[in-house]
């Protein structure tokens, strides 16, 4: 399996693997923020988020497991910095 790196930006970096993506962010930066996506299955392996879907905002500790129904608005904040594995479907 390649793992390879796909984007790094100021919020953090974005790793490719077979099927899935590895995701860094730093304290205090967003992740999603949108309502265009496919179905997402995420799994937070570090750090602590404020995690929001459509209405509702809950704050998340690792590890957790998080799931985003296609096209519904969603977002990740960072609250420390953390990292995440993202399975688009």
């Amino acid at each position: 399996m390649e793992i390879k790196l796909i984007k790094e930006k100021k919020e953090g970096k974005n790793y490719q693997a077979d099927d899935f993506k590895i995701y860094y962010r730093h304290k205090d930066t967003v992740a999603g923020d949108n309502s265009e996506n496919v179905e997402e299955l995420i799994y937070l392996i570090t750090g602590k988020a404020e995690v929001t879907l459509e209405n509702s905002t809950w704050t998340i500790e690792a590890p957790a497991k998080i799931k985003f129904p296609a096209k519904t608005y969603h977002k990740i904040k960072a609250l420390t910095n953390i990292a995440f594995v993202l399975f688009e479907k």
